[in-house]
């Protein structure tokens, strides 16, 4: 059976270079993380958000997969339609 994606994840960490091209794209990943978090505590398909946002399945896939930042009306539309709120923390790097 094949490793969990924390295991792996953790292995590939140790890299320097993979560290520092995932340190490059960890805010996208945390959009990303959050936007599934709220489709799955919703409990709801990407069918169904995209129907909610009047849009099509393959637009909320591309947006959960960070295969292009989703704008700030797209996430908008994303936490209505999931039942969420947007909370947007800016912190000391």
């Amino acid at each position: 059976m094949g490793k969990s994606m924390k295991e792996m994840k953790k292995k590939l960490m140790k890299n320097a270079k993979f560290q520092k091209e995932y340190d490059i794209l960890e805010e996208e990943f945390a959009v990303v993380h959050a936007l599934i978090e709220a489709r799955t505590r919703a409990r709801l398909t990407q069918q169904e958000v995209a129907e909610r946002m009047g849009t099509t399945q393959s637009a909320i896939a591309r947006m959960e997969s960070g295969s292009g930042f989703p704008s700030m009306t797209s996430i908008k539309k994303y936490a209505e339609a999931t039942n969420s709120k947007i909370k947007i923390n800016l912190i000391a790097a």
